[in-house]
């Protein structure tokens, strides 16, 4: 059974392509007064507005209403993925090969339970993390990784 968060990315995603945008990250979050819908946005050359969150709100808010996915009450949010944005495809590792990323992990690896490091690349379905010059690098599973975000500050 889909989750409210796969099933939102499932319907809402193709909608946002079509308008030239990226989802970067979504996450429901429910309460007992209902619950809130963020979803971050991108563009492929960068550079969110505030409009560009207005007219995606708009398009989010006609599909989830046709779509009914979410029960009861929500508050919906769009926004910006911030310069320590979260990245969670393979595409983006590749993308952003060459940046500092902060790796949460599931299960540890070598007794850790967080990376920070350059991303090297990817390979198969590992991400290569170098931590320290001279260090050999790291290959984490994709399985393995809860979250991942980008470091600029």
């Amino acid at each position: 059974m889909e989750s409210t968060v796969e099933r939102v990315a499932e319907v809402v995603e193709p909608a946002l392509e079509a308008e030239g945008y990226l989802l970067v990250d979504l996450e429901f979050i429910s309460s007992a007064g209902g619950g809130t819908l963020r979803l971050f946005i991108d563009r492929p050359e960068g550079g969110i507005t505030l409009n560009d969150c207005e007219q995606a709100s708009r398009l989010i808010s006609s599909l989830l209403d046709v779509e009914d996915i979410i029960q009861g009450r929500y508050f919906l949010e769009v926004s910006s993925p911030g310069i320590n944005r979260r990245i969670r495809k393979k595409s983006d590792f590749e993308k952003f090969a060459g940046a500092k990323v902060k790796i949460h992990l599931r299960t540890p690896q070598n007794g850790r339970r967080k990376i920070t490091g350059i991303i090297e690349g990817v390979e198969g379905e590992n991400v290569v993390v170098s931590e320290d010059a001279g260090k050999p690098a790291q290959r984490v599973a994709f399985g393995n990784i809860l979250r991942a975000n980008l470091q600029i500050l």
